[in-house]
């Protein structure tokens, strides 16, 4: 099994159904060369800060990582919300909730000498596992090159096809995500990776980013990452991402708030992300189910 490859022309229907089906695909050249030039440069000054503090043994004592992405780059948030992303993760997540959130953003610099990660699935940080239930999805954006040589992520194709609580896969049979930058690389939550050695002389940046069903908690507080007075500047589909908006609709609304706030959005900006499926719904269906006239 290998890693699905596409160009940027693809259809999107099959870069999910290959998602599926192996539980990672890759995206090439997906943003331009420029813009990836851009974000490395914004994200100097945090890789910069960070400089290997508070590293663990599973997130690599040479490896630099930091989560406030968008307040070190600003030209970042053309990722987050990157029609590609938005495209793939509406037909992974949208069956199983009305809309979906950043759960987190982490930018990753693997220096020279770094020993590879353990392999690992991201979604272990819900405690339910169900067979066919997406929780969450990833997106490796590629700053540099990724080669095997330099770190790229390693992959352990069809991996998301084992329950955790049943049995582990064969992690020796993982695959590295060989891209150029700018390519994105989209994992499910349920997909074992992990960040591979650096055995040559640069660094590897790449910056991911995870999605998570509206109606779970996001792995990092975004309304401490990107308050109000930093998330006012984004547009109104970002916002949405990070949390800014209710899920569901009706009664059933979640996460709901009255009051002012800079950043806030009383109904998600985009149609596919407004869900009138509530188990009362609006007021005419209450109307409706009394058999008020």
């Amino acid at each position: 099994m290998t890693i699905p490859t596409f160009e940027n022309t693809a259809a999107v229907s099959e870069v999910v159904s290959a998602l599926r089906a192996v539980g990672a695909v890759i995206i090439t050249r997906a943003a331009s060369s420029n813009l990836m030039s851009v974000v490395a440069d914004e994200l100097r000054s945090g890789f910069d800060e960070c400089a290997l503090e508070g590293q663990s043994a599973f997130d690599g004592g040479k490896t630099n990582r930091f989560n406030q992405v968008l307040r070190a780059s600003q030209s970042a948030a053309e990722l987050v919300e990157h029609e590609w992303v938005v495209a793939v993760a509406d037909e992974i997540l949208l069956p199983h909730c009305a809309n979906y959130t950043v759960g987190s953003m982490t930018a990753i610099e693997i220096l020279p000498g770094e020993d590879g990660q353990a392999l690992h699935r991201d979604d272990t940080i819900y405690p339910i596992d169900l067979a066919g239930l997406e929780l969450q999805i990833g997106v490796m954006w590629a700053i540099d090159d990724f080669t095997e040589e330099n770190g790229a992520t390693r992959i352990v194709p069809g991996s998301h096809r084992y329950l955790r609580s049943w049995h582990l896969p064969n992690l020796g049979e993982w695959l590295p995500a060989v891209m150029p930058s700018g390519s994105a690389l989209f994992y499910l939550g349920s997909t074992w990776h992990g960040g591979g050695p650096n055995r040559s002389q640069s660094t590897r940046k790449g910056l991911i980013n995870t999605y998570c069903l509206g109606w779970l908690r996001q792995e990092s507080n975004q309304y401490f990452e990107n308050p109000p007075s930093v998330a006012k500047h984004f547009s109104p589909a970002l916002r949405a991402l990070l949390g800014y908006t209710p899920h569901g609709s009706g009664d059933d609304e979640i996460g709901t708030f009255v009051g002012e706030c800079d950043g806030w959005l009383d109904r998600p900006p985009k149609e596919a992300w407004r869900d009138d499926r509530g188990q009362v719904g609006e007021e005419h269906h209450v109307t409706e189910q009394l058999g008020a006239k």
